[in-house]
């Protein structure tokens, strides 16, 4: 069970919109080959998680606390599906290909677009409108369910919050035990530990 943070929903998504930003920024920086491979990994992991957070406990409290709230939940699940394909093309591509540096950019204008409209429309209406408790509780809950979703581009989802659930737990469950298997990420324990020790990926998350 997660430990009570005093983070609102909002506070542990707006985190989030940063943190990927810099790590988008990072990623088109970066030209070292074995750097690319573990930043990808990391981006597509956190951008899927982040989704399912939102999905889960955000997108319900649009629903009921804004005028056109249902719309704007309906729209954001559309585009969480549209930008998950984008990063499934993302994994596919050769990292030194043009294609894939296309890819990355498309996917860092659509991270940043959404996050700034969240930021400046959706999030302030929610702060002066939801109850802090309601905002501290769904805090909590993104965190745990950020920390058990899935780690790839998800083949299935749905907008029905509980059924979400189900599926982002189990998905999550087999991700991660192909990510174990597979090293997904690096190439070998013996290269990423020593740049771990290095400290070259400290502010990638565990």
């Amino acid at each position: 069970m997660t430990a009570p943070t005093n983070q609102t929903i909002l506070d542990v998504l707006d985190s989030n919109f940063h943190g990927i930003a810099a790590l988008t920024g990072k990623l088109a920086g970066t030209d070292d080959s074995f750097d690319v491979r573990v930043e990808t990994a990391e981006l597509v992991r956190e951008i899927v998680q982040h989704h399912v957070a939102a999905e889960q406990l955000l997108h319900p409290l649009i629903s009921r606390s804004l005028p056109d709230g249902e719309r704007i939940a309906h729209q954001q699940f559309a585009e969480h599906r549209e930008l998950e394909s984008e990063l499934r093309r993302l994994e596919d591509l050769e990292p030194a290909t043009p294609q894939f540096r296309q890819v990355l950019s498309d996917v860092r204008q659509k991270w940043l677009a959404n996050a700034s409209y969240l930021d400046t429309e959706i999030f302030p209406t929610l702060r002066s409108t939801a109850d802090e408790a309601t905002l501290l509780d769904l805090g909590d809950r993104a965190l745990g369910a950020q920390q058990s979703g899935p780690t790839r581009p998800r083949s299935l989802a749905t907008e029905n919050p509980s059924a979400n659930t189900a599926l982002s737990i189990a998905q999550g469950f087999v991700d991660k035990t192909i990510d174990a298997f597979g090293h997904r990420g690096n190439e070998g324990t013996d290269e990423i530990d020593a740049r771990l020790r290095a400290g070259r990926y400290d502010d990638i998350e565990n």
